[in-house]
């Protein structure tokens, strides 16, 4: 007999969100070990998007992920309201780049795949109504580098604050969570399915069991399974993305409240978002390989900021000056490597991969030879021994219903545990956390240290 059912260990939107479905099916025994605190992470450092993905339209084999991600950018707007909002984007037609026909086309699967999701279709602007929408648009670099434009909507969320509604919202049904713990051990049963683990925290050292492990840590995934001794299956490249919030002052001829977000192009023909959000402006995002180095403490790097604020000073009648910088962040997407003609395979642990796991093997120190655009945003879970599974890759999109699909999964295992509710209002507890709390749903932005 175990102490515990399932021991998640991250407290980002994957681990919370297996902690807060799991509890929804009123499987006893579920807890969650957090290093630092709730959404700490990447989880609180994304481009503050609920969205499908228009891009990975371009992809095939990616078109059940956007499907995923429609879906389910459609329940959130339902379900948490205020928390996850409409934003209107202005997708304007580069010369050069892909051709109006083509951006139209995509646009219509887009609205197609979406169906009746709550928001309004994409449509053709007229030349006024672009700078109706994106007042703070150079009219210049629009009028001389543009075909013309697109409206279409997505979404936009307070990525932190959903995380640590869902932490609560778990702990109403039975979950449990506790912060500033890592889990520094852990070790196969002898008689029985299972495992031993050891949990250090401010208050001590202790050790408990748990018929499962689920390692929800991101980036740090493959560095846990190092220090517990055990070698990783999948090898990860770990992509820094890179943002500016600027002042409200930084635009003069618009208010973020009454303006449509929109896709930039840069001189190298990459596209970045510029995003009303918080009742600031929100840039981002950079693409760079994290080599042989630990995510805690990340920073954009000065290369990073001058790339955005290059895409900024091309398109965006905007002060660049420091004073009108509210603050930059840098999040890290892990990205599972997955090879089917050179499969990545376990290998005899070293000494020097445990004391700095991410100079080993496990993860990419270059991004040679990949696309990192191109490389798929689907969620990964990989079982390293019977019983212990690790959450890679994912959109913060689709964290729910990929967190549904592996409880279910858990839940068979165990034997036990009913329907998942997390696809419903009376799983949130909206109106109650925020009598009881209403300090959680003020985001923190970016200004958590990771």
């Amino acid at each position: 007999m175990t102490d515990l059912e399932v021991l998640i260990v991250g407290g980002g939107c994957h681990g919370v969100g297996l902690l807060h479905d799991l509890a929804s099916r009123r499987v006893d025994g579920v807890h969650l070990v957090e290093e630092k605190t709730l959404s700490s992470g990447t989880s609180s450092r994304s481009t503050k998007l609920v969205h499908g993905g228009l891009r990975y339209l371009e992809h095939l084999s990616q078109w059940p992920l956007v499907r995923e991600a429609l879906n389910e950018r459609a329940l959130l707007l339902r379900l948490l309201k205020g928390l996850v909002q409409p934003l209107p984007f202005v997708l304007p037609v580069f010369k050069g780049d892909r051709p109006a026909w083509m951006l139209r086309a995509g646009l219509f699967v887009y609205d197609s795949m979406a169906g009746d999701g709550g928001l309004p279709r994409s449509r053709k602007l007229t030349g006024d109504e672009i700078f109706d929408a994106a007042p703070y648009l150079k009219r210049e670099r629009i009028n001389e580098q543009t075909t013309g434009a697109f409206l279409y909507y997505d979404a936009q969320m307070l990525d932190d604050v959903i995380v640590r509604v869902a932490a609560e919202a778990a702990k109403k049904l039975g979950g449990t969570y506790e912060e500033n713990a890592s889990v520094v051990e852990v070790t196969p049963l002898q008689n029985e399915q299972g495992f031993k683990v050891k949990i250090k925290s401010l208050s001590g050292v202790r050790e408990l069991t748990t018929r499962t492990v689920v390692n929800a840590s991101g980036a740090w995934n493959n560095s846990n399974l190092l220090r517990w001794g055990i070698s990783p299956k999948i090898r990860c490249l770990l992509n820094q993305g890179s943002h500016i919030i600027f002042k409200t002052s930084a635009i003069t001829e618009a208010t973020p409240k009454d303006s449509a977000a929109c896709l930039l192009q840069n001189k190298d023909g990459r596209v970045v978002f510029f995003i009303p959000w918080n009742g600031q402006w929100l840039l981002g995002t950079t693409e760079s390989v994290l080599p042989a180095h630990s995510p805690r403490g990340l920073k954009p790097t000065a290369e990073e900021i001058n790339y955005l604020i290059d895409a900024a000073e091309l398109n965006l009648n905007i002060k660049t000056t420091p004073e009108h910088l509210a603050e930059t962040f840098a999040g890290v997407r892990t990205m599972p490597i997955i090879d089917k003609h050179q499969p990545f395979k376990s290998q005899e642990l070293k000494s020097e991969w445990i004391d700095n796991p991410f100079a080993s093997p496990a993860y990419l120190q270059s991004s040679e030879g990949l696309n990192i655009s191109a490389l798929s945003r689907e969620t990964v879970i990989d079982e390293a021994m019977p019983g212990l599974f690790s959450i890679y890759g994912g959109k913060y999109t689709t964290y729910r219903a990929e967190c549904e699909k592996l409880a279910a999964s858990l839940c068979r295992r165990l034997g036990r545990g009913g329907q998942s509710t997390t696809c419903t209002a009376d799983a949130w507890f909206i109106q109650e956390i925020l009598q009881q709390m209403p300090e959680i749903f003020v985001s923190s932005a970016s200004t958590r240290s990771i």
